[in-house]
């Protein structure tokens, strides 16, 4: 139709070319040391929260959902004509939704903002058949906080400037369709729906999920595994919809580059507060959140505080233990403890769905995450073991090594200055030193 619109997504990005450009490396953190134990690991935080490392998950659903939008734009502006009859006459048009889910915090919303910065930015279109100018927009987002039908939905997207309408339902889906195609709207994303997971019923919450699908584009809702345990209860019909197309977001697998790379990155960030030593810090790091990014940055503000306890200014691998038994950190331990256990398969929780995936996850991840926490368990029931066939005299020897590599090393405090002596004293002084050293010693006997 002209070089605004066959330029649109013209500019392919190869899943390294995404990775280049989503990435997200903060300036590292300094000049901590005269701040309070508390205020420097907010600091630290906010910086570990800004890192954004893509896995290969994450490349590949940006990767993928591009290539849908993409799609969907090459048919809406196929030609004048057809567009044209789209926009006055816009077709009933019924999309299955993807749902990207996965355990909470684990990374869906920073790969949905990673999705938006990919998308194409808005354009001006100039077209003979409207008056002035459009702008077209590459896809529409909303955030699920404070919506409680699709109608305060379809306001948010189509009356966001403008006085809202009203009437039925039905008039908000026709406008929301109307302005979809004629900005040529490619993707609808739906972020943060855990909070419509509270206080509302399941059938208020599939409402606002239909709404989404009926608008045309390709769409995508983030939800934690508890919403997609209550879909999981609605009728077939809406079972198909909203639960046909699921990419389920895993932690990182225990070991891989991923999760290495990001352990160093947030060790860099740091500028010298973590100092990983000689041990498996990522692998520690990994026992005590499960790989969930979140509880990684927790667990790391907690280890700073605990540190500085300890009067140092550095993070090492025995803080990871203790900021795990913190107070601070308890409910989020009993979290991993649950997934760990989990994993091993011992025991299936029913109380603790929002931990439990809905969906058959693949065989590569359930071996890799099985093998991890049997080696752990192993490692404790073998140091348990241990510990149990000492002797007393043995274990206290144990407790003082233990101790000893606890042991702060202080500097040795500075010696008073001299007394200033006047010059009758100094003369004095020096007169006893001389009869000291001129006195007569005795001869030892000869033995």
């Amino acid at each position: 139709m002209n070089d605004v619109i066959a330029s649109r997504f013209g500019n392919c990005l190869d899943p390294e070319k995404i990775r280049q450009f989503v990435t997200v490396r903060p300036e590292p953190v300094s000049s901590l040391a005269g701040l309070q134990s508390a205020i420097g690991a907010e600091i630290l935080g906010d910086a570990w929260k800004r890192i954004y490392l893509p896995n290969q998950f994450s490349l590949q659903f940006i990767d993928e959902i591009i290539g849908r939008a993409r799609l969907h734009f090459s048919d809406l502006f196929k030609n004048e004509v057809e567009n044209r009859a789209k926009v006055y006459t816009p077709p009933e048009v019924d999309v299955a939704p993807i749902c990207l889910t996965g355990l909470a915090g684990v990374g869906k919303s920073c790969t949905l903002e990673a999705l938006r910065k990919v998308m194409p930015p808005p354009a001006e279109f100039y077209s003979d058949h409207f008056a002035g100018q459009v702008t077209l927009v590459s896809h529409w987002y909303a955030s699920a906080r404070e919506k409680i039908s699709g109608k305060s939905l379809l306001s948010e997207f189509i009356f966001s400037d403008a006085k809202s309408l009203g009437g039925y339902q039905r008039r908000f889906i026709e406008e929301a369709r109307r302005r979809a195609n004629r900005d040529g709207v490619s993707l609808v994303l739906l972020d943060e729906t855990q909070y419509i997971n509270t206080g509302l019923g399941v059938a208020k919450i599939t409402d606002i999920l239909l709404t989404l699908a009926s608008i045309g584009p390709p769409a995508v809702y983030v939800c934690n595994y508890s919403l997609v345990h209550k879909l999981f209860g609605r009728n077939s019909e809406d079972k198909q919809r909203l639960l046909s197309q699921p990419r389920v977001m895993l932690p990182d697998l225990p070991g891989s580059k991923d999760w290495t790379d990001y352990v160093d990155e947030c060790v860099r960030v740091s500028d010298g507060a973590i100092r990983p030593g000689s041990g498996d810090f990522a692998a520690e790091l990994y026992r005590c959140t499960f790989g969930i990014k979140r509880l990684s940055v927790q667990l790391l503000k907690q280890a700073y505080i605990e540190c500085r306890n300890d009067r140092r200014y550095w993070v090492e691998l025995r803080d990871l233990s203790r900021a795990y038994r913190s107070a601070a950190y308890t409910s989020n331990a009993s979290e991993v403890e649950e997934l760990q256990t989990q994993a091993l398969g011992s025991r299936q929780s029913k109380l603790r769905l929002d931990l439990k995936c809905p969906f058959e996850l693949p065989a590569a991840y359930r071996t890799n995450v099985v093998e991890f926490a049997r080696a752990e368990r192993d490692q404790r029931v073998i140091s348990k073991v241990f510990d149990s066939s000492l002797t007393e005299a043995e274990r206290s020897a144990k407790k003082q090594l233990e101790d000893g590599t606890e042991i702060v090393v202080k500097k040795p405090s500075r010696r008073l200055a001299a007394k200033k002596l006047s010059k009758d004293e100094q003369a004095k002084a020096y007169f006893d030193r001389l009869d000291l050293v001129t006195q007569p010693h005795m001869p030892k006997k000869p033995s």
